[in-house]
């Protein structure tokens, strides 16, 4: 059938027919690979597809990497540099080999591009020269599926590369691999609603309406109708073998197993359906293959109508989702490798997998469904979405939105996206602008991935700035110590997503430069998601500057990246529709400054203040707000408990968290612990009901798990300084 010929298809079909290497990317469903199809097709070239996973290679009728090259899982980058790791039978035809295409390139590894490449610069064509004279092809969507780095190697990818993918391999020049990206949507053509909703998921610019749209289609009791083929798509293996088995074990009838034939060479090859296959009269099943005779292709679902033994041989009747009813006998999938003959290519069977060609297929993982194009999915995100693209993926299988279900609703934080996939395409694909701002911010907790915002500032080129305390709705830890900001100073601190009605506005169609551009980008793009907004940052410029180890300021790093220089055009910065309300509390000021409606704002206050003790100062700042704004918050003063030294008795039972400065030496719960002890109280290590007395916090308007308990029990919550005046007196300090 003759494909629809794009202006999109047309420039990438120019350059691959010019021999150039490039990267052609796009949403899911933009036709990838039929276009890639098409040019196999169509050229004379020695052509090999490959693929970084099994069943990336079985769609596409190609080869692993791993198996192309013969690289074992424990050769290295270095391996294949000095020529340790060598093609060995598959030399011959690397050194014939016109064009490589490698799909699915989002899963493809910074490490193992490097191998692929040395190895082709050693035993290509054209030895010593880049890639060897060879073509290499990039396809396929940054923002689907991720490579895998498992925790043992997290450590070596952080020297070596500054991410897991192809585009942070030493083998990559944007110059050297011209993006093409495909815009017509095939797959959502007669649903532009889904398509636009999907446009926006992919790259994480999901706003409420988005949300809203898609969470419409949440019905947690959901059962597909008989006689509709429905796949759920779940995140876990664990969920989809106890569903295939749930439904299998449902069904009457007599349970049949059939069991594949191996021969030859089989080691490497990932069999695309089980050894020993069991199914029932009744199963849903999704056929493997693409039949001679045009009756189905692979992918194609189907129930199993009924066995027969004609002769001994298996034979059973599927009913496909048009209604008709198809003989599947046994499957016989080639081990092949590549090979040359009187100078062109050809794939040599070494082996053979015999089975019939299907699986149970009420439900697939993410990762299985990867290529497939679906009338009705159920999604299952019971597991949690753990990486970057699987959401987007499991939608976008589907040709409309009426044909999903989702059995709980999308949450903010379900919308994983890597920054460094947008830094890289914002720099390909984004929208530019030579205005910037620059931003600075201060963080509280550990490196380690839960670190939070505790000040922002946003610098102006003119010169004009803005800055606020933000609460990290967790304890400062050393932050009083490293920056001078107390837990006092932020009671009435907003939490950035209270802070965000504020910001966009400044930073709006420009770019935002930063001193710690990802870091900065993660660390806001988590919390914001955090509290439910999903912002769409897609790239933080990064200035050129001496650090900020010493800045005591969010201004002062402000100021850093405004030093710094930043060359060319930036990412624009396009707002998300979120709150207009919210507020700022600049450090020192001694006020709120409130944005949108200041009755919204007063009701938030309000919300934030239940059940909270406030110090003297932030009693004065409350009452200046209501004044200026004619406001009515109210509020309760910290000073009307009982002093904290009446309650310190010999036993009493106490409970602590976060970590504490007392403007000399920083306290870990642990110190604190050790001195209740020494003092004669009783410590616990959680709040509760009957078995504890009080809690001690680094911060009052902590909102930690025991801080919260302790509010919802009506504990008292004293301050950590309180506390260290107190053991002073005794003489435990």
């Amino acid at each position: 059938m003759p494909i629809q010929m794009t202006d999109d298809f047309v420039r990438a079909l120019d350059l691959l027919r010019q021999g150039r290497s490039l990267f052609i990317t796009g949403n899911a469903g933009t036709g990838k690979s039929t276009l890639i199809r098409h040019f196999v097709q169509q050229t004379t070239k020695n052509v090999v597809v490959a693929a970084p996973t099994g069943v990336a290679a079985l769609n596409v009728g190609g080869y692993t990497l791993h198996r192309l090259f013969s690289f074992a899982p424990s050769t290295t980058v270095d391996e294949v540099r000095m020529g340790q790791a060598a093609p060995g039978r598959f030399a011959g035809l690397i050194s014939q080999l016109d064009t490589l295409i490698i799909d699915e390139a989002s899963m493809v590894r910074a490490d193992l591009f490097d191998m692929v490449c040395y190895s082709l610069e050693r035993y290509g064509p054209k030895p010593g020269s880049p890639l060897g004279g060879v073509q290499v092809v990039l396809v396929g969507d940054l923002y689907q599926l991720p490579p895998v780095v498992t925790t043992a190697e997290e450590a070596y990818f952080s020297d070596a590369y500054s991410s897991p993918y192809f585009f942070s391999a030493a083998h990559y020049f944007p110059e050297r691999f011209p993006t093409v990206q495909l815009t017509h949507q095939f797959r959502q053509a007669g649903d532009s609603n889904l398509a636009s909703l999907l446009g926006e998921l992919r790259s994480g610019d999901v706003n409420e309406q988005v949300m809203s749209a898609l969470n419409a289609r949440v019905d947690p009791d959901f059962e597909p109708p008989k006689g509709e083929f429905w796949l759920t798509i779940a995140t876990t293996n664990r969920v989809v073998r106890a569903r295939n088995r749930r439904r299998l074990d449902a069904l009457d009838g007599q349970l049949h197993t059939h069991f594949a034939a191996r021969s030859g060479d089989t080691k490497r090859f990932e069999a695309p359906t089980e050894d020993k296959l069991e199914f029932k009269v009744g199963a849903q099943v999704m056929l493997l293959n693409n039949d001679a005779a045009g009756r189905w292709v692979n992918g194609s679902l189907g129930v199993v109508e009924s066995v027969a033994f004609p002769e001994g041989d298996i034979e059973v009747q599927v009913r496909l989702r048009s209604g008709k009813v198809v003989s599947v006998g046994v499957h016989t999938w080639e081990v092949t490798r590549p090979a040359l003959s009187a100078g062109s290519l050809t794939n040599q069977v070494v082996g053979t997998f015999t089975q019939l060609p299907f699986k149970l297929a009420w439900a697939v993982t993410i990762h299985k469904s990867q290529g497939q194009t679906l009338e009705h999915a159920l999604i299952d995100l019971s597991g949690g979405i753990f990486a970057p693209g699987q959401l987007y993926v499991a939608l976008s299988r589907c040709k409309s939105l009426k044909g999903i279900v989702l059995r709980r609703q999308i949450r903010p934080r379900d919308v994983k996206v890597d920054q460094r996939v947008r830094e890289f395409l914002a720099d390909r694909l984004g929208k530019h602008t030579r205005k910037r701002t620059f931003l600075g911010a201060l963080f509280c907790g550990r490196e380690d991935g839960f670190q939070r915002p505790l000040e922002v500032a946003i610098l102006r080129e003119d010169g004009w700035a803005f800055t606020s305390l933000v609460n990290p709705t967790r304890d400062v830890g050393d932050a009083a110590e490293r920056y001078g900001v107390s837990a006092a100073d932020l009671q009435l601190a907003p939490t950035l997503a209270q802070l965000w009605p504020a910001i966009e506005p400044i930073i709006e169609g420009t770019g935002v430069v930063t001193a710690n551009a990802r870091h900065a980008l993660k660390v806001f793009d988590d919390e914001l998601k955090r509290t439910g907004i999903v912002a769409p940052l897609k790239h933080f410029a990064l200035a050129q500057v001496k650090g900020n180890a010493h800045a005591e300021t969010a201004f002062e790093v402000a100021s850093l990246a405004a030093s710094g220089a930043v060359e060319g055009d930036l990412y624009a910065y396009q707002p998300a529709t979120t709150g207009v309300s919210g507020w700022a509390l600049p450090r020192g000021a001694g006020k709120i400054v409130p944005f949108g409606y200041v009755e919204v704002v007063a009701k938030m206050l309000q919300e934030r203040l239940q059940n909270m003790d406030l110090t003297a100062e932030s009693c004065q700042i409350v009452d200046r707000f209501n004044a200026e704004y004619d406001q009515h918050v109210r509020y309760r003063y910290a000073g009307l408990q009982m002093p904290l030294a009446d309650l310190l008795k010999q036993g009493t039972r106490v409970c602590f968290t976060g970590t504490a400065y007392d403007g000399t030496k920083t306290y870990e719960r642990s110190d604190m612990e050790l001195l209740a002890v020494s003092a004669g109280l009783e410590v616990k290590s959680s709040v509760t009901k009957t078995r504890c007395d009080l809690l001690i916090a680094a911060d009052t308007s902590s909102m930690s798990v025991k801080a919260r308990k302790a509010r919802a029990l009506g504990k008292p919550i004293y301050s950590a300084t309180e506390f260290l005046t107190w053991a002073k007196v005794q003489g435990e300090i």
